[in-house]
C-alpha cells in the first residue's frame, strides 16, 4: 500500500456522479481546505448523522468553489512508495460498515452440519447456536455485545493532550469518508467529541494504486502510551500435548475488538480528527499500543480451561484418556 501526501502541480478536471461522488481526479486548493475547517465549525445539531451530513455537505461545496476559481496554491494528493506493512501496527482502519450483512444464520451449513454426529447430537448443537443467536454478528447486529470484566485504558503517563491538525482529503474520496463515518455512526462505534486529543485520518492506496483504506494515525499516542505488559501465547506452547486432545473446536470472534467497551480517558486520548469532524470510539479499535495483549487477555479469561488445562497437561491427558478407555467400553 501507499500514503498520499501532496505535491504543488495543477491538472483540471472534475466530474460528479449522481450521487455526488467523484469518479475522477479532482485537484484543490489550500485555501480552499482552510475555509472547510472554518465553516463547518459552526454547524451543529441534536442528530449526529444530520450533523455529520451538513459537514459533508458545507466541505463539498467549499471544494467545489475552490475548484472553480483561480487560485495557483493547488495541489494533488498522489502516492508515495511507502510500505504499509510496516504501520499497520499503529494504524486503525475505518471498517466498511456501509454493505449490508446477513441477517440470518444459516444451520445448515457445512460448518454447522456434522456427517459423522448422529440426528440428535447434531439437534443439540442447533440447539445451542439458537440460544446464542444474538452474539452471532451474522444475525443482524453490527457490533458484538459488550464483553464482561474488562475495558480498554490507555495510560499516557500525564503527558499533556496531543491534537494534531486534519489531513487533507481529497474531494473525491470525501463521500467515501462520509460513508464510513456514517456507518460507524450508525452502529454506535463513534460518537462526536469535545477531546482535547486529535489524532487525524490518512489516507492510504492499496497496491492496485486505485482502491483505497482511511485509517487512524496513533504513532504519536502510541509513542506515549505506557504499554500494557501480558505475555501473548506461543504456537509451539499450544500445540504441545495435542494428542491429548478428543474435540477441537474453532471460534471466529468477529469484531472481537469492538466488544471491548473504552473508557472516558481512552475514549478522549484515542480521538480522531478529519475534515467532517472531530470523533472518538466507544469501542476499542485496531492501532492503539496496548489492544493485542487487552484482547488476549479477555480471551485467555473466557477459555480458562480449555486451553489451559487444569492440573497440568498430564492430568488432562490422563483425564482425556480414561473418557476414551470408558466411551469405547460403552460400544
Amino acid at each position: 500500500m501507499r500514503a498520499l501526501s501532496a505535491r504543488p502541480e495543477l491538472v483540471r478536471g472534475t466530474f460528479l456522479d449522481g450521487m455526488g461522488g467523484v469518479t475522477e481526479p479532482v485537484y484543490v486548493t489550500v485555501a480552499g481546505l482552510q475555509e472547510i475547517d472554518d465553516e463547518i465549525t459552526d454547524w451543529t445539531t441534536d442528530d449526529p448523522l444530520a450533523d455529520l451530513h451538513l459537514r459533508y455537505a458545507a466541505s463539498t461545496n467549499a471544494l467545489m468553489n475552490e475548484i472553480d476559481g483561480e487560485n495557483g496554491d493547488e495541489f494533488e494528493y498522489e502516492g508515495n512508495e511507502i510500505h504499509f506493512e510496516d504501520y499497520a501496527h499503529e494504524l486503525a482502519f475505518l471498517p466498511d460498515l456501509t454493505v449490508p450483512a446477513s441477517t440470518s444464520l444459516d444451520y445448515d451449513a457445512p460448518n454447522v452440519k456434522n456427517p459423522t454426529l448422529d440426528p440428535i447430537a447434531q439437534l443439540k448443537l442447533v440447539e445451542t447456536l439458537q440460544r446464542h443467536e444474538e452474539i452471532m454478528i451474522a444475525s443482524g447486529n453490527a457490533l458484538p455485545p459488550p464483553a464482561y470484566g474488562v475495558v480498554c485504558d490507555i495510560d499516557v503517563r500525564g503527558h499533556a493532550p496531543i491534537k494534531q491538525r486534519a489531513r487533507r482529503i481529497p474531494l473525491k474520496y470525501l463521500r467515501k469518508l462520509y460513508e464510513l463515518l456514517k456507518g460507524l455512526l450508525e452502529a454506535g462505534l463513534i460518537a462526536f467529541s469535545s477531546s482535547p486529543w486529535a489524532s487525524p485520518i490518512v489516507l492510504v492506496l492499496k497496491k492496485n494504486g486505485q482502491d483505497i483504506r482511511l485509517c487512524i494515525d496513533y504513532k504519536m499516542v502510541n509513542a506515549i502510551t505506557l504499554i500494557m505488559e501480558y505475555a501473548m501465547p506461543l504456537v509451539d506452547d499450544l500445540l504441545t500435548e495435542m494428542e491429548s486432545y478428543l474435540w477441537f473446536c474453532s471460534l471466529d470472534a468477529a469484531s472481537g475488538f469492538w466488544a471491548i467497551m473504552m473508557t472516558m480517558r481512552a475514549r478522549w486520548v484515542s480521538a480522531f480528527l478529519c475534515a467532517l469532524g472531530h470523533f472518538e470510539w466507544l469501542r476499542m479499535p485496531f492501532g492503539l499500543k496496548s489492544a493485542p495483549m487487552i484482547y488476549q487477555r479477555m480471551i485467555d479469561n473466557a477459555l480458562w480451561g480449555y486451553v489451559q488445562a487444569k492440573g497440568g497437561w498430564e492430568a488432562f491427558a490422563q483425564r482425556m484418556k480414561d473418557a476414551e478407555a470408558k466411551a469405547l467400553a460403552l460400544q
